[in-house]
């Protein structure tokens, strides 16, 4: 297990990507009625998504750089206390315009938990224990997407489409003493002659094959989420109530799956379990595919079970995924994490606009499966033979020439 002083590092750091993430997912079910209060289309209600979205992918280089430049310490504090701010701003905004603005700032302070939290775990934890580690944290980030809509909802009648976004900016007050005083001042082993640029990590041949995997990966998860709910309503013909259970299903079988990446990656070793989770979620994938083929509207069921083995798989493959993505040198270690991220996203962005001329057409089973599992395809051949990684010792040595592709 990880010490307790590495638990109480990532623990915050865990809360941190939260309240980050609730920016988003609390705020979902708002949004119609901020559209009612303000007398706006939809498209312009909308773009308060997209412009949240835009600001989180754009300043993941941005923290990137940061985080060498700062610390650890100093760029939670920065994102926390603009977090707040923005999400006062947005409490208090007189008018769309104004809104707007504050969205995109709401996810450029976002985007610094999303740098920093993976880091400092694969800097903090040893290579045994850094799948435990980035598991925690990704079961907080499985957490919040599916009880934040929930608990939006549920709040939205009380405290209205405003009171969401004081809310968080009350969360990220709370999280801000906590941050400043455990998270640690410098990565650790952070030693500035490993510090290349963006150049000297694209040339680490393990690291682009790792990385691109997990974004196929992660952009064939988008992918279908979604466009689950349109494949849903439109080719099987159910409600809201289908994708409330698809999701619950697959929330608990990626947390059942977490809580055991760490021991069976200690037990199995890393390659095989990415290997392992990488042959589950294309044996589920070509399984859907083939009943979308046979039946124009598969069976819910198979639905269902195709996204608990998906999510069951990728707890286990992406934890160790992710942490053998970052097993660079400290000090190159945030802006790996700030490419591996928006890599994520635009995979995820990408996928779902290529899969999105098929939805809402009685036959859209077939095409969103065939995309889905054609990007796993292509995420389990990065990965069949398994990059070799160097010993965390020689990662963290002192050295003046870089670290050369594997």
């Amino acid at each position: 297990m990880p010490s307790s002083a590495s638990i109480r590092t990532i623990l915050p750091l865990a809360f941190v990507t939260g309240v980050s993430m609730a920016a988003m997912d609390l705020y979902l079910p708002a949004v119609p009625a901020l559209q009612a209060d303000l007398g706006l289309s939809v498209p312009l209600a909308q773009a308060t998504i997209a412009v949240y979205l835009a600001g989180l992918a754009g300043a993941q280089l941005l923290w990137g750089e940061l985080l060498n430049r700062l610390g650890p310490r100093r760029c939670i504090e920065l994102g926390l206390a603009l977090l707040a701010l923005t999400s006062l701003g947005c409490a208090l905004a007189p008018g769309i315009e104004m809104l707007l603005v504050l969205r995109l700032l709401q996810g450029v302070s976002a985007a610094a938990a999303t740098v920093v939290a993976p880091s400092v775990v694969r800097a903090t934890l040893g290579d045994a224990d850094v799948v435990r580690g980035i598991a925690a944290i990704s079961m907080v980030e499985a957490i919040v997407p599916a009880a934040g809509p929930v608990l939006g909802a549920l709040l939205l009648p009380f405290i209205g489409w405003r009171g969401t976004f004081w809310l968080l900016a009350a969360l990220a007050l709370l999280l801000l003493p906590w941050v400043v005083k455990i998270a640690p001042r410098r990565l650790p082993g952070l030693d500035l002659a490993h510090d290349e640029g963006y150049r000297g990590i694209l040339r680490n041949r393990s690291y682009l094959r790792l990385a691109a995997s997990h974004a196929l990966c992660i952009g064939a998860l988008l992918s279908f989420l979604a466009s689950a709910p349109q494949l849903l309503a439109h080719t099987l013909g159910l409600g809201t109530a289908a994708f409330a259970g698809l999701q619950v299903c697959g929330v608990g079988a990626f947390m059942l799956g977490a809580t055991q990446s760490g021991r069976l990656a200690a037990r199995l070793g890393h390659a095989r379990i990415v290997q392992w989770g990488c042959a589950v979620q294309i044996v589920a994938c070509g399984l859907a595919l083939g009943a979308a083929l046979l039946w124009q509207q598969p069976p819910y069921g198979v639905v269902l079970a195709y996204w608990v083995c998906f999510c069951g798989a990728l707890a286990l493959r992406g934890p160790a995924t992710f942490g053998d993505a970052l097993a660079l040198p400290p000090a190159q270690m945030g802006r790996a994490t700030a490419l591996l991220v928006l890599a994520l996203l635009a995979a995820g962005a990408l996928g779902t606009q290529l899969v999105a001329p098929f939805m809402g057409r009685a036959d859209s089973a077939a095409p969103l499966f065939g995309a889905v599992l054609l990007m796993l395809l292509a995420s389990a051949a990065l990965v069949w033979r398994y990059p070799a990684l160097r010993p965390a010792a020689a990662r963290s040595a002192p050295s003046a020439s870089p670290v050369p592709g594997h």
